[in-house]
């Protein structure tokens, strides 16, 4: 006798529920070690640019963690904000403006803490958030909530009916440094609850599109092989800009 599919996704959702509960402190290692590793990195320590000229720059919000932050590199010119903002700009023909709210350990439930997220006037918006998230074991449920909740706050705060928002997939954490195969099962299923609650948020959101994070693989090679700051950068941000397109 098969087993309906319900009963079969409530079994599933039971086994991740306890997967995650008995990997709490692992995560919560992790993310210890998550913000020492992010305050060693390197950052710009350029000026950041002002904007890309047009008759009618399109204005753009960033909210994000570490990437939003530039994390990695040494320029702002390379930075997955200013990457973005430059794609969009010339895509419209526009030009672009834009404004950054972000931290390195920035969270859904910490963003929504603000009075403001700072969307008055946003057009489009970029939210690039969930690495702490995962960290910190946050709920899928949680996220989806919050989430909803910050979708909702930026369209309304933008004050334009047509207010884009674009939210980014959680990047493949366990592909940036080596980490013991407990913790990697834990961090990989945590990251993909939490896209897949993005996603089914996303869906019923007018104004809103979910922009997966850029595969790593090519052929038969991983990106992670020739990975660099830079490039993670620039493919995150041709990944963002995509969505905008028709």
């Amino acid at each position: 006798m098969s087993t309906p599919p319900d009963a079969h996704h409530a079994g599933r959702r039971r086994g991740l529920d306890a997967l995650l509960a008995l990997g709490r402190p692992l995560l919560l290692i992790s993310f210890a070690l998550y913000q020492l590793e992010v305050r060693r990195n390197l950052y710009p320590r350029d000026r950041q640019p002002d904007g890309f000229d047009g008759v009618d720059p399109v204005r753009l919000l960033f909210v994000g963690d570490i990437a939003v932050s530039g994390h990695g590199v040494l320029s702002h010119g390379l930075t997955l904000v200013t990457r973005t903002a430059e794609r969009v700009a010339v895509e419209t023909g526009r030009g672009a403006t834009w404004t950054v709210v972000s931290e390195t350990d920035l969270t859904l439930a910490k963003l929504l803490a603000r009075p403001e997220i700072g969307a008055s006037g946003a057009e489009v918006a970029f939210v690039a958030l969930g690495i702490p998230d995962v960290l910190l074991a946050t709920r899928p449920e949680h996220w989806a909530r919050d989430l909803e909740t910050l979708v909702r706050r930026i369209q309304r705060e933008s004050g334009l009916r047509a207010c884009r928002v674009v939210v980014s997939g959680i990047p493949p954490l366990t592909d940036f440094r080596p980490i013991r195969p407990a913790v990697r099962r834990v961090i990989a299923s945590q990251v993909d609850r939490l896209n897949a609650a993005s996603a089914e948020v996303v869906e019923a959101l007018p104004g809103a599109v979910y922009a997966g994070f850029p595969t790593w693989r090519i052929g038969d090679m991983y990106i992670k092989q020739a990975f660099s700051w830079r490039t993670m950068h620039d493919a995150w941000a041709e990944s963002l800009a995509a969505a905008l397109r028709p």
